[in-house]
C-alpha cells in the first residue's frame, strides 16, 4: 500500500479520533507532507521505536503505540507467557502518560495483566521491576535524550533487558501484519476498574534502592564532598537525590531551575548530558559553591554526564569513555572482592582504555555490539550458564552498570558510584581528574571524536546504505598512514550477531568505526586515538576524522 492509500485509510478509519481526522483533512493538498508522514512505519532500532510526536505512520502517536502493543501482546500470548503480565513505565515527555495508558489498554484487551507505574520512573527501575515482579516483559515510553518534539517506545524481555534483534523479529512481523486498526484489541473502559490492572510504585522503589545501595564499595570517603546534580527535567528527580541521601552523601545541591517536570525541557536545547550546553546551569551553580562533582542525567535517567575540576581548577566535562574507564578502575581498586572469572563488557565502539585497565588487573574483557541490550543479554547468559562473573559494563554513549539488579544502563547506580568516587578521592586530597591523569600516564592518552551526519530526507536511509556499500566495495588499506585491519560485523565471523558496522583497527590501538544509528536517521562515525600526550592524541584523531569525512564527502 502506498502512502496516499495509507493516508486515505487513516481518514476513513473509525479507530482514528475525529480531531486527528480534521488535522489530516487540513493537509490533503500538501502531498510532500503526506508522503513524509505516511511513507513508512516507524521502525524498531537499537533502542526500540522512536520518532517525532504527530499524526501518521512515520510519527509516534497513540495509534502506533497501540499497534506496537498489539504486536507485542500477540507475541507474548503466542509464546504462552502472557499470563505473567507486563510492567509499564514512562518519563516526563509530552504524551508519555497518555501513551502508557494506551499501551495498558491494549494489553488488557489481550487479557494480559498490567503493572503501570503511578508516576514517572527511570528506565533502570523498569528493568529492575520486570525481574522483581517476574513479568513476561516491560515497556517504557521515552525518547531518552532526544528533543522535546520526540517520544518513543522501548520493549523489555522477561529478564529485564531490551529485546535483542532475534527476539524482536516475531514482534516486528506481527507489527507489519497489522494492516488494519480493527485488528487491535483494546479495552475501552476505566483502567482502574479492570481486574488485571494495578498501579505500582513505592514497594518497587524500596526494593530498587536496597539493591542499588548494595553496589557501594564501602571504602572510606569524605562525606562533605560537594555535589551538584541536575535531572534535566526528567525522571532522575524521583531517585538520584534519594539514593545519595540514603548513602550519607548529603552535601547535594540540585539545580532548581531544572528540578521540575518540564516536558519542553525549556532550559536546554536538548536534554542530552553529552552536550556541554545541557550542563551550563549546573556549572554556574558548581562555580558558585566550589563543587567537587557535577552530574546530570537524561530524561529517562539511564545515562549520566559529569564535570570535574581539572589541574587548573576549571571544570572539565568528561566523555562516556573516560567516565566508564574511571568507574571500572574505581571498582577494581576499592571493591572488597573481585570474583573469579570476572568479566568487564564494553561495546565495539567503546575506547580501549577500559580494556587495558581491566586486562592489567587480570579481568577478562568481552565486546558486544552497540546497544546496552547486548550487555544485559550477556549478564543473563552468565547467570544461566553459571560461568563468568559480571562486574561492570559500559558504552561510550554515557551508559554504565555495575550490578545485576537491572539489565539496562543505570544512571542512578552510576551517580551513586561517581559521588562515592569523588568523596573517596577528596579524602585522599585529589580529584577524579587527578586519577584520570594517572591512568593516562600508565596506559597512554586516549582521545575520541564522535561525528554524526544526519539524513532526514525520505531517501536518507538509502544514502547511508550506499556509503557503507561503497566502503565495502573499496576497502581502505590505511588511515593516517597506519595500515588497518578491517572487521565487517555484517559479514565477518565475529561471534556476534550480524550488524551493519565497519571497524578499522590500527597497531597503535587507534581505530575508526562507522555505523548507521539504530534510532535516528544519521550515520555515526567513531574515531579513537592513543598517543603519549594529549596534544598528539587530539591531532591524530582530528587527522583521522578529516581523512574519512573527505573520503566519504560528508
Amino acid at each position: 500500500m502506498g502512502y496516499e492509500e495509507t493516508y486515505d485509510q487513516w481518514i476513513k478509519d473509525p479507530f482514528i479520533d475525529e480531531e486527528d481526522k480534521k488535522t489530516l483533512q487540513s493537509i490533503k493538498e500538501n502531498k510532500t507532507l503526506i508522503e513524509e508522514l505516511f511513507y513508512q512505519d516507524l521502525s524498531f532500532g537499537t533502542a526500540g521505536m522512536r520518532g517525532k510526536i504527530g499524526i501518521g505512520t512515520n510519527r509516534i502517536n497513540k495509534y502506533q503505540v497501540a499497534k506496537a502493543t498489539q504486536a507485542f501482546s500477540a507475541h507474548l500470548n503466542a509464546s504462552g507467557v502472557g499470563d505473567a503480565g507486563i510492567v509499564i513505565a514512562y518519563d516526563t515527555r509530552h504524551k508519555s502518560r497518555e501513551f502508557a495508558e494506551t499501551a495498558a489498554k491494549v494489553f488488557l484487551g489481550n487479557n494480559i495483566s498490567v503493572y503501570l507505574f503511578k508516576d514517572v520512573r527511570p528506565v533502570p527501575e523498569l528493568s529492575f521491576a520486570v525481574r522483581y515482579l517476574k513479568t513476561a516483559g516491560g515497556i517504557v515510553i521515552t525518547a531518552s535524550h532526544n528533543p522535546k518534539t520526540d517520544n518513543g517506545y522501548k520493549l523489555y524481555s522477561d529478564y529485564g533487558g531490551q529485546l535483542v534483534p532475534e527476539d524482536m523479529r516475531p514482534i516486528i512481523k506481527a507489527f507489519s501484519d497489522i494492516d488494519s486498526f480493527n485488528k487491535i484489541k483494546i479495552y475501552k473502559g476505566n483502567l482502574k476498574t479492570h481486574s488485571l490492572y494495578s498501579e505500582v510504585g513505592d514497594e518497587i522503589d524500596e526494593a530498587y534502592y536496597k539493591e542499588v545501595l548494595k553496589l557501594r564499595t564501602g571504602t572510606r570517603v569524605d562525606k562533605e564532598v560537594k555535589i551538584v546534580y541536575s535531572p534535566l527535567h526528567g525522571t532522575g528527580i524521583t531517585c538520584v537525590p534519594e539514593i545519595l541521601r540514603r548513602s550519607g552523601l548529603n552535601n547535594l545541591n540540585i539545580v532548581e531551575e531544572q528540578n521540575n517536570r518540564d516536558s519542553n525541557f525549556s532550559t536546554v536545547k536538548a536534554p542530552n548530558p553529552e552536550n556541554k550546553e545541557a550542563l551550563d546551569m549546573s556549572l554556574i551553580l558548581a562555580k558558585k559553591i566550589d563543587a567537587d562533582l557535577v552530574m546530570a542525567t537524561d530524561p529517562d535517567c539511564d545515562r549520566v554526564g559529569i564535570a570535574v575540576r581539572d589541574q587548573k581548577r576549571n571544570y572539565l566535562l568528561l566523555n562516556g569513555n573516560q567516565i566508564g574507564a574511571l568507574l571500572l578502575d574505581y571498582l577494581i581498586q576499592y571493591s572488597a572482592h573481585i570474583p573469579e572469572k570476572a568479566v568487564m563488557i564494553q561495546t565495539v565502539v567503546t575506547s580501549n582504555l577500559g580494556k587495558r585497565i581491566a586486562e592489567s588487573a587480570g579481568i577478562e574483557v568481552m565486546e558486544v555490539l552497540t546497544g546496552f541490550k547486548y550487555i544485559g543479554e550477556k549478564i543473563t547468559q552468565f547467570e544461566k550458564q553459571q560461568s563468568n562473573a559480571y562486574i561492570f559494563g559500559y558504552e561510550e554513549s554515557y551508559g554504565y552498570l555495575s550490578g545485576t539488579h537491572a539489565r539496562d544502563k543505570d544512571a542512578v547506580n552510576a551517580c551513586l558510584l561517581l559521588a562515592e568516587m569523588a568523596a573517596c578521592y577528596k579524602l585522599q586530597g585529589k580529584t577524579i581528574y587527578d586519577r584520570l591523569a594517572e591512568l593516562y600516564e600508565q596506559f597512554g592518552f586516549y582521545y575520541e571524536i564522535l561525528h554524526n551526519v544526519r539524513f532526514d530526507t525520505v531517501n536518507g536511509m538509502e544514502k547511508m546504505r550506499k556509503i557503507l556499500t561503497k566502503l565495502r566495495e573499496n576497502p581502505l588499506s590505511e588511515i593516517d598512514g597506519e595500515i588497518v585491519s578491517i572487521t565487517d560485523y555484517l559479514k565477518d565471523e565475529t561471534g556476534l550477531p550480524e550488524e551493519n558496522v565497519l571497524k578499522y583497527k590500527m597497531k597503535s590501538d587507534s581505530w575508526v568505526a562507522i555505523r548507521p544509528s539504530g534510532t535516528e536517521p544519521k550515520l555515526k562515525l567513531y574515531f579513537s586515538s592513543v598517543a603519549k600526550s594529549e596534544k598528539e592524541a587530539k591531532e591524530k584523531c582530528e587527522r583521522m576524522k578529516q581523512e574519512i569525512t573527505k573520503l566519504l564527502k560528508i
